[in-house]
């Protein structure tokens, strides 16, 4: 079986081009490849690039249905009121330009779900903190992932793993993750539910607002910054610009004052 995985991988690997940049941080699944074999290739990649006393969410992640009572807590948030605030606050905050269309400022790429949640999510927490807002911890889960949207010509999306922004509300645990449902915040149970038939067998980790990919630090808390999803961001600006077009949509409406969760 690890035989099998470990040459999955490496055709996962030779596929996507898989030694630096947005390629080794892709989500997306290709249809028909286990997230196993994704997974394996993302352990194989971590060996011994974090000290010791510091694991990845691959190394974190549990069967969510064995241990959704043991999860670690999230960042609390005082009530429904403030987290729905804060979530639209997030959600439409336009702060930053692509070179397709100069001084035409841009939200995080909500509409374009195929790729880049890691950068989506950074962004988030990026965004809350200038807000002086507790920042959110992270939520990562893998599996084989496929998401129903309209945005999407196929009408869905696959992941082998899929990130967002995670807080408590009155012991509940909630998703903040506009890409999936743009109107509200979700329990984690629906989020996973969108996910998946079978979310109990999905595996989920907890981490560190700071944890950025598969194979970062899971420990890791945000330092404020968030670099690297502001470099990332902007081709997925692009590809969504693209992705409305395709679908007959108008990019600079919906991607400007007249978004379609509005």
């Amino acid at each position: 079986m690890l035989k099998s995985l470990l040459l999955v991988a490496s055709l996962v690997s030779s596929t996507f081009g898989w030694a630096s940049g947005l390629e080794s941080r892709s989500a997306h699944r290709k249809p028909g490849v286990s997230y196993l074999a994704y997974k394996a290739y993302a352990h194989t990649m971590s060996q011994g690039q974090l000290p010791p006393s510091l694991s990845t969410p691959v190394d974190e992640a549990k069967a969510f249905g064995t241990n959704k009572n043991n999860l670690p807590t999230a960042t609390v948030w005082s009530g429904v009121t403030e987290m729905n605030g804060n979530f639209e606050k997030f959600r439409d905050l336009r702060f930053i330009e692509s070179d397709r269309k100069p001084g035409f400022a841009r939200r995080s790429s909500w509409l374009y779900p195929d790729d880049g949640c890691f950068a989506r999510a950074a962004l988030a927490i990026l965004n809350l903190g200038k807000m002086n807002v507790p920042v959110p911890k992270k939520v990562f889960v893998f599996g084989d992932l496929t998401v129903q949207t309209k945005n999407s010509p196929d009408g869905e999306v696959t992941w082998w793993y899929h990130v967002a922004p995670l807080v408590e509300v009155a012991g509940q645990k909630y998703v903040l993750d506009p890409a999936i449902d743009a109107k509200n915040p979700l329990r984690l149970e629906d989020w996973l539910a969108t996910m998946s038939k079978n979310p109990d067998s999905l595996e989920v980790a907890v981490c560190g607002s700071g944890s950025y990919t598969p194979y970062d630090a899971c420990q890791r808390e945000s330092d404020g910054v968030e670099s690297t999803a502001l470099y990332d961001q902007p081709s997925y600006l692009d590809a969504e610009w693209q992705r409305l077009q395709r679908l007959g949509r108008n990019p600079e409406k919906e991607l400007g004052d007249l978004p379609p969760w509005l």
